[in-house]
């Protein structure tokens, strides 16, 4: 099949907004937003915790840091491809509410096996990767069950609301799962973090949508080694998607080194506890929210290709000022939570507009495969990030490895630059017909 490469321009097929319900006003969606925001909650702790658990609880090195991340990423690059085909054969509901249990089934056994005296690095990496292997089927189960839950005409605005969520999450969840780490031990807020699996899929379990699984017919079948691929070739050729997928691939690989030689120089130079490491993080979160809350307003003034492209510079930038010489610990809070609230502004808006655009330049039916190849390339890179970034703060320390990382992000925003998508009026100038 010849990859979908609309032209921008083209006739809008999705209905106007002032057309369809207001998000708020469609109770399957409603439910979705709970679960998510739910789930996100607990996972942000989780992000905060786990490492914080490897290198507090276990004494974890900095290459065994590297090897933890590197394990939870790694299904991205081994399973998203299978597992997108299998989104595109399945019906999603069933197969998210089945990766939440799962995930609260494996998180809930690493506090278990520290307080039983059992846990290790290498029980951590195992769980690390086996959950992975669910979060990339809820993610891509996700990406494509959203178009059946909201009309064509509102995917930006209900984009716009679980990624507010989302950063209301990082806002409560990390500062959360930092003062739970201060007080009560990073082996319970991992436990808060399984329990909100738990709750997802009980919430996830109360949606009523009708979910027709697309015929197959045994002559025109094809294997799904050929189904990835396919979805691959969408990627990489569609004008929309290819420069988004470029972007988001070169920040993963270069933030996944940031963030790691971040959590190691704050630890062990500046000699930060869990909880000031939550506040910066947190304040990323507001940024996000803020971001995603109210960036929409912006597109249509300024056009939508032009917004997420402003947004990409400011986001992507905002690292570098993680760099700035500090002297007490006190001083390194305010540097970096004020850095990591402007990348959170500038994300926080590009990433509505970004998904939202994939949405739309790609038809429904092929939604599992694309977003699976997608995901095989920009997340596939994280663990490649994970281990430079290991070995660079093994070799030279955390502060170089958050050097290279706060230096690489701005490379990213290039590819949108030089892209049709900074060309876009608006989101519907990208659907296809």
């Amino acid at each position: 099949m010849n990859a979908v490469t609309p032209e921008a321009g083209s006739a809008a097929t999705a209905p106007a907004p002032d057309a369809t319900p207001e998000v708020w006003r469609i109770p399957n969606f409603r439910r979705l937003w709970v679960g998510s925001t739910v789930s996100w909650f607990g996972s942000e702790i989780g992000e905060l915790a786990l490492p914080l658990l490897a290198l507090v609880t276990l004494s974890a090195s900095a290459a065994q840091l590297g090897v933890l991340r590197a394990a939870q990423f790694l299904p991205f690059l081994l399973a998203t491809l299978p597992l997108g085909v299998l989104v595109d054969r399945c019906r999603r509901r069933p197969l998210m509410i089945g990766a939440d249990g799962g995930r609260f089934l494996l998180v809930a056994t690493i506090p278990i096996a520290v307080w039983a005296g059992l846990a290790g690095m290498e029980l951590l990496y195992v769980i690390a990767f086996l959950t992975g292997i669910l979060t990339v089927l809820y993610q891509l189960a996700d990406f494509a069950f959203l178009p059946r839950v909201v009309p064509a005409g509102r995917l930006v605005d209900a984009n716009s609301r679980l990624a507010a969520s989302q950063s209301a999450a990082e806002i409560s969840g990390k500062g959360v799962g930092g003062v739970l780490v201060q007080l009560l031990t990073a082996p319970v807020a991992v436990l808060v973090d399984a329990v909100s699996y738990l709750v997802s899929a009980l919430t996830l379990s109360r949606l009523s949508v009708v979910e027709p699984v697309a015929a197959r017919d045994p002559a025109t079948a094809r294997s799904p080694w050929h189904e990835a691929r396919e979805g691959i070739r969408i990627v990489v050729r569609n004008q929309y998607v290819r420069p988004l997928v470029g972007e988001a691939t070169t920040f993963n690989v270069f933030n996944e080194i940031f963030v790691l030689g971040l959590l190691i120089y704050a630890v062990r130079d500046l000699g930060l506890n869990a909880a000031q490491i939550g506040l910066v993080f947190t304040a990323g979160g507001i940024g996000s929210f803020l971001g995603a809350w109210f960036g929409a307003r912006a597109t249509g003034r300024f056009g939508y290709g032009r917004v997420l492209l402003a947004t990409l510079v400011l986001g992507n930038t905002a690292p570098v000022a993680a760099l700035l010489p500090v002297t007490t610990p006190v001083a390194a809070v305010a540097v970096l939570a004020a850095a990591f609230f402007v990348m959170g502004v500038g994300i926080g808006i590009a990433n509505v507009h970004a998904v939202s655009l994939r949405q739309t330049a790609v038809p429904d039916r092929l939604h599992g495969r694309v977003n699976a190849g997608y995901r095989l390339i920009s997340w596939g890179a994280i663990p490649l990030g994970a281990m430079l970034g290991g070995l660079l703060a093994a070799q030279f320390g955390g502060y170089a490895a958050l050097v290279v990382g706060a230096l690489g992000i701005p490379l990213a925003t290039v590819w949108v630059a030089l892209s049709p998508v900074r060309r876009l009026a608006t989101i519907h100038d990208a659907s296809v017909t």
